[in-house]
This record gives C-alpha cells, sequence and structure tokens, in this order.
C-alpha cells in the first residue's frame, strides 16, 4: 500500500478531523483531459447545474469548517442517485457529507485503499516501475502534467495510467466533483456524471 507524504498530496478533508476515531470515505469522478482554464469552469458549472436542477444538491446553509466544510449538501432527490442502503437516514445527519465541485487541476488520491491498478486488455497488475517509480511519475503528472504510460507485463499494452482499471489509485485532473461520506453512487448516475465531465474520466473511491 502507498501512502502519500504530508507535502505531496492532500485529501481535500483529510486534516479537517484528523483526531476523530470515526472511519470516513469519499468517492470522486475527475476529468483526466488537460482542458483550457474557460472550459474546466464551463464544464464544472454544466455539472453543477446538473446536480442541481435534479435535486441531488442544494447550498450548504450549515458550513462550517470543522463538520460541514463543503459547499453543497444532499438535496431533497439525493436519495435517487444512490444504490439502496439501510442508513441512508443516518448519512443524511452525518458530519461532512457534502459535496466538492472542483474547478482546479488536483491529485485526488484514495489514501488507505490505495493499490495498483490493472491492465484494461487483459486484467494483470500493474508493472513493477508503478510502484517503484511512483513518487517520480506522480510528481511529473502532477506538476508537469506528464500522464505516465505503462506497459503490461502480460499482454504488453501500453496504456497511459488513467485508463488502467481500477477506483483505488492516484488520479491527477481537473474538473471533478466528489461525494463525502455518501452511500454508493449508483452506475447510472456515475455515467452521468462522466458524460458531463466529457473526454477521459477516472473515478477515486477513497478511505481514511
Amino acid at each position: 500500500m502507498i501512502f502519500p507524504s504530508e507535502n505531496e498530496i492532500q485529501h481535500p478533508h483529510l486534516s479537517l478531523r484528523r483526531g476523530s476515531m470515526v472511519s470516513e470515505h469519499s468517492m470522486t469522478v475527475v476529468r483526466l483531459d488537460e482542458i483550457s482554464a474557460i472550459e474546466r469552469e464551463r464544464t464544472a458549472s454544466a455539472v453543477q447545474s446538473l446536480l442541481v436542477t435534479r435535486g441531488v444538491i442544494v447550498p450548504n446553509d450549515r458550513r462550517d469548517q470543522l463538520w460541514q466544510p463543503s459547499t453543497w449538501k444532499p438535496g431533497p432527490e439525493a436519495a435517487t442517485v444512490v444504490e439502496p442502503t439501510s442508513w441512508f437516514d443516518g448519512f443524511l445527519q452525518t458530519a461532512d457529507n457534502g459535496v466538492d465541485i472542483s474547478v482546479d487541476r488536483d491529485a485526488y488520491h484514495p489514501v488507505e485503499n490505495d493499490e495498483a491498478p490493472r491492465c484494461p486488455r487483459c486484467d494483470a497488475e500493474a508493472p513493477a516501475d508503478y510502484t517503484e517509480s511512483y513518487a517520480e511519475w506522480l510528481e511529473a503528472w502532477m506538476v508537469e502534467g506528464h500522464e505516465p504510460s505503462f506497459s503490461c507485463g502480460s499482454c504488453y499494452r501500453s496504456t497511459p495510467v488513467g485508463d488502467w482499471n481500477g477506483r483505488f489509485s492516484v488520479l491527477v485532473g481537473a474538473p471533478a466533483v466528489t461525494f463525502l461520506n455518501w452511500p454508493p453512487i449508483s452506475h447510472g448516475h456515475l455515467a452521468e456524471l462522466r458524460d458531463a465531465l466529457g473526454g477521459r474520466t477516472g473515478i477515486v473511491s477513497s478511505h481514511w
């Protein structure tokens, strides 16, 4: 398992309640393609409009830096975009259950969920250089915008890291939408979000 250093990646809500013994999680859908700042703003606005129009989110009128730091909170139709669960009512009352829509390019790390992705062609594990050169390629992707590609040791296909299979690996991009401590988002709604973001997209499921 790979853990980021304090100076490498910071999950946006990771440090807020670090003393809490409560386990937390998030799901982020992020666009991987490089697009202009204007296009990022336009795309983020489209995602926001989709969620607001459908009643999935509403402005957070109980915002608090420690317990409810997000701009958006669950709306009256939030239940329509998640998988059925017995703890939905409890979710509505929990701390840090908002939604973040980010315009700026950032890295999204699975934290304790971290594992290497798998080949999109043959499902083989990522090659050793994925782990061995992790810090170097992640810095190049985040700082210089150079998304790395890796060659599968089984089928030899070379694929950009964002297109390898898995939800528990670091991704870099923008815009992005993050659901904090929500029940699992339905496959149909994830497809809608990915369509709204456009281009190549990825999903990161984080736990800390």
